[in-house]
């Protein structure tokens, strides 16, 4: 650790800014990007197992300890933020492959579920729109 903390808190800054990087990445959502925020969880973890904090040290006073609680503040609202970015992604993902999903309902329901009988009207044309 530094005389002054800056080491410890230069990784938590280090990790907020790729966090933030993936946030803004996914705001676009797409596959490159989902696949990309692996990479960047990777190396925003190796950045705070980086960490050696002794939060009860002299070191961690005033100043020092002040400018650490924001850098930590900041990466948890990054997170958050990515954390949602994620899970929309997940659910719009997932209603994307619904809906490009084969029908599987047998054809000729009605309203109630009920299978009706096909009605085919011969010599007439029913155009909708």
């Amino acid at each position: 650790m530094t005389s002054n903390g800056s080491q410890e808190v230069e990784h938590v800054r280090q990790a907020r800014c790729i966090v933030e990087r993936m946030r803004a990445r996914l705001l676009r959502p797409s596959f490159q990007a989902l696949e990309l925020s692996a990479t960047d969880l990777n190396l925003a973890l190796e950045c705070l197992q980086k960490l050696d904090v002794g939060l009860k040290s002299p070191i961690w006073q005033g100043m020092a300890r002040r400018k650490l609680e924001k850098e930590v503040v900041a990466l948890r609202c990054a997170i958050l933020s990515v954390e949602g970015l994620l899970k929309n992604a997940g659910k719009f993902y997932a209603g994307l492959a619904r809906l490009m999903a084969p029908d599987e309902a047998p054809p000729n329901y009605t309203p109630t579920g009920v299978s009706g009988a096909t009605q085919l009207a011969t010599g007439s044309v029913v155009v909708h729109g």
